[in-house]
């Protein structure tokens, strides 16, 4: 078992310096926030629907604005994690392609579905096919030097891939959001970031050989699902998410079997969630241990739903890293990801 008190061990388990990545991820936010602000974008005009499409990391930032702003989004959205996008797509969507590599072939394979429906079109990228597919046919981008993630790892780049979406939409006039309300939330974010990462330390603990299960709600939906990711990319681990109040109407009755069971359920709470959402999670806290499964509650103890994707994010990130290196993995490599795209091209 791992020493984390031990730098040279982690140096070595770690050769790409995870551990030090996900320290910058405060000064990732910050970068791209703004870099993407000082980007001339222009608006646009008589959109009637957004289509995401990314995959694995590269979605994470979409997965955060539906979170965040859907009650105030004036299109509906769809996001798409494959190769195609829906035949409704026309003139007036716009399809936002997000690949950290730029070379995720589904995404590049709905870029060229979107050119050739005529749609809008928006790209986040580090470079490679989708950056030149952006360049080349004059789209508006945000092509980030990921500077901030020297291990090129996607999923350790989310400060590009989230604020860098956020950033983006709101220059193209898809969203609002002020400005104060990003660099206030980083601000204090800094302010709690070395108690976020003690608190990740503390509690990994507490899931060391069990099953990682993220309970969420409203604004805090789509880290449940990027938690889950970072549980099973960084961590090594399996890991599944529920969201409230769906999971009310399902859940309660699949808490009895197996007996012989291990999970342990990760609740993510904050008080920003409507009061009714707020009864909810008392009461499935209260289900989950009548059921006698170990429950977890971490609380976002944000002022606006900004602080609290954003604290989640670094508790989460370090909470899986530190799981990861506790199972003596090192935790960049995807290496059955890295089998699976090898043997598909064959």
């Amino acid at each position: 078992m791992i020493n984390f008190d031990d730098l040279d061990a982690i140096k070595k388990l770690d050769p790409k310096d995870s551990f030090g990545t996900t320290d910058k991820t405060i000064d990732q936010l910050d970068a791209a926030w703004k870099q993407v602000n000082s980007l001339q974008i222009p608006k646009f005009e008589n959109i009637k629907s957004v289509i995401f499409c990314g995959m694995g990391a590269s979605i994470y930032g979409a997965l955060v604005i539906k979170s965040l702003l859907n009650r105030e989004l004036s299109y509906p959205i769809e996001i798409i994690s494959d190769y195609n996008l829906p035949d409704w797509a026309n003139e007036s969507t716009l399809v936002v392609l997000t690949s950290y590599s730029g070379t995720t072939e589904e995404v590049l394979s709905c870029a060229d579905q979107a050119l050739a429906k005529n749609t809008k079109i928006l790209v986040l990228t580090h470079g490679g096919q989708l950056s030149e597919f952006a360049k080349k046919n004059n789209i508006s981008s945000y092509i980030f030097d990921g500077a901030l993630n020297p291990g090129d790892i996607p999923r350790l780049g989310s400060g590009y891939t989230i604020l860098g979406l956020i950033g983006l939409l709101n220059k193209a006039g898809i969203i609002t959001v002020e400005e104060h309300e990003i660099t206030n939330a980083i601000t204090r974010l800094r302010d709690k970031f070395a108690d976020l990462k003690k608190q990740a330390l503390i509690d990994h603990d507490k899931f060391v050989n069990k099953i990682p299960i993220i309970l969420a709600s409203e604004h805090l939906s789509g880290n449940a699902q990027i938690l889950r990711n970072q549980f099973n990319e960084t961590s090594k681990s399996f890991s599944g998410f529920f969201l409230i109040p769906d999971l009310n109407h399902h859940l309660m009755e699949g808490l009895q079997f197996p007996a012989d069971h291990n999970l342990k359920f990760l609740i993510l709470s904050t008080r920003n969630y409507s009061e009714k959402n707020t009864k909810r999670t008392e009461l499935t806290i209260d289900v989950i241990r009548k059921n006698k499964h170990e429950i977890f509650e971490f609380k976002a103890s944000g002022q606006t739903v900004y602080d609290d994707f954003m604290e989640v994010l670094i508790y989460g990130s370090f909470l899986t890293l530190y799981l990861g290196l506790r199972y003596d993995q090192d935790p960049s490599p995807n290496p059955w990801v890295d089998y699976f795209k090898k043997e598909l091209t064959k």
